[in-house]
């Protein structure tokens, strides 16, 4: 059977064969694992983390802008330490009426 002049030919377009049809079957499940996917991940989830992140950096920014203008005001509590100066940050901005208070503590 192997000394047949057509059997190499034979076996090599079936085996290329077999690796198409592999190729198209996996190409096909890919498809539909990136379609289910999207059906799980909705764009919004990552655009509403996308949006609490520049929420995030936004707040940040102030408060940075804020210590800078609580230390501006006095030089003297740059020297203090920084549990100290974190403290009367905390007074100074509730002096200042930037602190946020809830329901309860209104």
């Amino acid at each position: 059977m192997i000394d047949e002049p057509w059997f190499l030919p034979t076996a090599f377009g079936t085996v290329v064969f077999l690796q198409l049809v592999l190729l198209i079957a996996v190409l096909r499940l890919s498809g539909r694992v990136s379609q289910l996917f999207r059906m799980v991940a909705p764009p919004t989830q990552a655009s509403a983390a996308v949006q609490e992140l520049a929420d995030r950096k936004e707040a940040t920014g102030e408060q940075k802008k804020w210590f800078a203008e609580f230390l501006a005001e006095d030089p003297s509590r740059r020297e203090l330490p920084k549990k100290e100066q974190f403290a009367q940050f905390r007074q100074w901005r509730d002096q200042k009426g930037l602190n946020w208070k809830g329901p309860a503590e209104a």
